[in-house]
Formats: C-alpha cells, sequence, structure tokens
C-alpha cells in the first residue's frame, strides 16, 4: 500500500533553469549589443530615469533649474 502512494520524480528544475539561461542570455545579448542597438535602449533608458529623477524630486535646486529652463523656453529668441 506504501508503494502505490509513492508519487513518481517529476523532473521541476530542468525547464525553469532552461528559461532563466535563456532570458538571461537575451538580456546579456541586448546589453552587449549582438542583438539590437544596446546603446539606443542604454540612451532611452538613461533619459527615463533623468525624467523620473527630475519630474518628481524635490530638489530644490532640481526646481529652480526646471524654472529657469522654463523661463528659458518662453523667452524671445
Amino acid at each position: 500500500m506504501a508503494k502505490d502512494e509513492l508519487v513518481p520524480y517529476v523532473n521541476t528544475w530542468l525547464w525553469p533553469s532552461f528559461t532563466l539561461v535563456g532570458a538571461s542570455s537575451l538580456f546579456f545579448g541586448v546589453y552587449i549589443g549582438k542583438i539590437t542597438n544596446s546603446h539606443e535602449w542604454k540612451e532611452i533608458f538613461l533619459d527615463y530615469c533623468h525624467h523620473k529623477r527630475t519630474s518628481h524630486s524635490p530638489n530644490p535646486l532640481d526646481k529652480a533649474a526646471r524654472s529657469v529652463m522654463r523661463l528659458l523656453r518662453i523667452a524671445p529668441k
């Protein structure tokens, strides 16, 4: 009776590990520029981080810089 209740061995590590290795290889390939132009992705990411930092930052220097840039944008050239 104890032999019938045993669950057969199921290999649960193989496909998750292949998925992890494949995703890591894909990201690394993008990073080093073998799959796509990684420099564009880096620039987009840096622009996004800079936008988030400057638009949501409570830093008074950033607020002053944004005000000056806004003033320069509407000032006649």
